[in-house]
This record gives C-alpha cells, sequence and structure tokens, in this order.
C-alpha cells in the first residue's frame, strides 16, 4: 500500500523554521490534530492525514488568531482552516518519528480524502481536555496609558517589558499546561550551569498560544494616547498588583533594602550570579539553602504573592535559581517604576487618559 498521490514542490526541511508544540487538539489511540507554534509566534495545525504500515503522513497547516479561536469555539470548521491557509506542508514520519519527504503544496492539490469533512468542527465529543481549556480562556482589551514626554526608545521598553513580565505570570497561572510544564523542565536541565533567567522569559512565551497572548490593537499616542492590548485580564491584573508595589514609596523603598539585603549576603557567602542572569551552578551548604527559600518567602509577601508560592515550586530548580528568576523579574518590573511615578504609563486604564 502506499500514499496518495499529491502535487507539490519537494523542500528541505532545514528551510522550515523551529516548531514547537503546544497542545494536542483531538486523540485518538494517539494524536490526531496538534497545535504547534513557529519561531516567530505564528500558530500551526499538525494535522494526521493517512498511514500505511511503515509510515504516517502528516500535514502542516498554518492559522491567524481570530480562526484559531473561531475553530476551538466551533465558530469555524477544520476543512475551513484548510481553505484559508496559503499554503500547506506535507511530511512522514517512521518508527523513530523522525520527519521526512517534505513537500510543500496548497489545500486545492491535496486528494478529496485528505480534506476534513464540511461540517469538521471541533465538537465536544472529539476536543481534548487541552483543547477545552484553550478555548475556556477569554482575552478582553486592555489599555497601557501613555503620557507626558516619551521617546522612541520608551515606546520599545515599556511593552518589551510589559510582555516579559506577561510571560512569567502566563507561565505560572497554566502550570496544569504539558506544554508550559514541559518548557520548564526543558528550561531547568538544558543548561548544565543551571537555570537560566534569561531563558524562562523567552521560553515560556514560546508555549503562550496566539490565542493567549498580549495582542497590539491600537497605538495612539497625542499626550495622553494609549496602547490598546487584546491580552488574558488576570494575567494583567497580576501585573497591576507587582505594578503598586514599585509605584508606592514605601513598599518600594522595602523592596530596595531586600534587594541590598539579598546582594550583601550572596557577596558575603561568595555565590555569585547575584544579577548574572545566566545559568550559574553552585554548590551551596544546608544552612545557606534554608536561608535563600527565606528570601524567596520574603520576595513573595512583598510582591503580595503569596498564593505564588506552591505553583513556584513547579520549577523543580533549587533555591538558588529560584531566587535568581525572582530577582530577574524584579530588575524588569522596576524599569517601569519611572514611567509610573512620573504618570507617564498607567496599567489598567478603561479609557484614553484624558479622555471625558
Amino acid at each position: 500500500m502506499s500514499f496518495l498521490r499529491v502535487e507539490g514542490i519537494k523542500i528541505d526541511a532545514r528551510t522550515l523554521p523551529k516548531h514547537q508544540w503546544n497542545a494536542d487538539l483531538i486523540e485518538f489511540e494517539g494524536p490526531l490534530l496538534s497545535l504547534y507554534k513557529g519561531e516567530s509566534g505564528n500558530d500551526l495545525l499538525y494535522a494526521w492525514l493517512d498511514c500505511t504500515a511503515t509510515r504516517n503522513r502528516w500535514c502542516i497547516v498554518p492559522v491567524d488568531r481570530k480562526s484559531l479561536r473561531d475553530y476551538l469555539e466551533q465558530q469555524k470548521t477544520l476543512r475551513e482552516l484548510y481553505l484559508e491557509s496559503e499554503w500547506i506542508v506535507i511530511f512522514h514520519t517512521g518508527a523513530s518519528s523522525k520527519r521526512s519527504a517534505f513537500l510543500r503544496t496548497s489545500w486545492d492539490r491535496l486528494p478529496d480524502a485528505y480534506l476534513p469533512e464540511v461540517d469538521s468542527y471541533l465538537t465536544p465529543e472529539i476536543a481534548t481536555s487541552a483543547a477545552e481549556k484553550l478555548a475556556e480562556e477569554i482575552t478582553e482589551a486592555y489599555f497601557l496609558g501613555l503620557d507626558g514626554e516619551l521617546y522612541i526608545d520608551d515606546f520599545s521598553l515599556v511593552p518589551k517589558i510589559y510582555q516579559q513580565l506577561y510571560s512569567f505570570h502566563y507561565g505560572l497561572e497554566h502550570l496544569d499546561r504539558p506544554a508550559v510544564q514541559g518548557a520548564l523542565s526543558k528550561l531547568a536541565g538544558s543548561w548544565t550551569g543551571g537555570f537560566s533567567a534569561v531563558h524562562l522569559f523567552t521560553g515560556l512565551n514560546s508555549v503562550t498560544p496566539s490565542i493567549h497572548r498580549a495582542k497590539v490593537s491600537e497605538v495612539q499616542f497625542a499626550s495622553p494616547g494609549h496602547i490598546k492590548l487584546d491580552l488574558l485580564p488576570d494575567l494583567a491584573r497580576r501585573i497591576e498588583v507587582s505594578a503598586r508595589q514599585i509605584a508606592d514609596d514605601d513598599s518600594f523603598v522595602a523592596l530596595e533594602q531586600y534587594y541590598s539585603t539579598v546582594y550583601r549576603y550572596f557577596k558575603g557567602n561568595k555565590i555569585s550570579g547575584f544579577d548574572d542572569e545566566r545559568a550559574i551552578s553552585a554548590n551551596l551548604a544546608p544552612e545557606i539553602v534554608t536561608r535563600l527559600k527565606e528570601f524567596i518567602d520574603f520576595f513573595f509577601g512583598l510582591m503580595r504573592w503569596e498564593d505564588y508560592r506552591s505553583s513556584f515550586e513547579y520549577l523543580d530548580v533549587d533555591a538558588l535559581h529560584q531566587l535568581r528568576v525572582l530577582l530577574a523579574y524584579y530588575r524588569r518590573l522596576k524599569r517601569l517604576r519611572p514611567y509610573l511615578v512620573g504618570g507617564n504609563l498607567f496599567l489598567g486604564c478603561s479609557r484614553v487618559v484624558g479622555s471625558s
């Protein structure tokens, strides 16, 4: 038995960007339809097409944010996603799961047997629990209010920092998702030197599907102005809680004193990597580990994050690297303080700043 013939152009696998698994949407003795994320942040569907005695045939279908949301909510069929696609890539897998025989084609060149049915909705009968959870969380409009004198580097800094904070909270709020757990495990174990704080922020962003990412809907600035985002409101509120701690003078002083205390402790005990976000390894005495855990608990109290303590344990890394991740978060958050106290940035304004 052989596969059905498909017209297209053979391509080298090395020309394709890397795709990271995000969730399985349909399963039957294994995944039949899975959500992946590309390097540029775009979403892709991997769909099973056919098999022989030794190989499986799959296709990759690009999908935009709105269409993915519509499919998860049964507003669009899988067939419609195929018909909307600009391209489709076919590939084969064998016993080793290694991908081969890549072919770039389009939906209109596929045999009818490979096209989903006309009524191919993601119904509850076939949707995985992961698909249902992705569909449950709905993004909403959210404003970053802007005012005063701002420069082009401010416009690049503020959204970048906000995105990093958002990714961090997404990870802690979605540790029940296998893709998030897998990303954290990989981040914790891929560097022989230990957990890298830098890779934490980029790694968590890589497992945030487009339907949950903070998307820019509108940018307007005439002092006052705003950046209108479409994001998960619970995560935005988490960032607001953090921002209040650095905007309030008394809370900020307490955080800075804490930061200095931790720095002196690192220096006094010859622990490297206080402000180095690369992977650092260290063999520490039990009493030092105990003290580092106390620093972690104290940070959660200062940031009003008490309910995050148990979730943070899922990072499955030692106290030193947990603390270094928290310090990395704080350094990013602190960069927003001048904008907050200076009246240049307002989080969560429900309308354009200064409007009636």
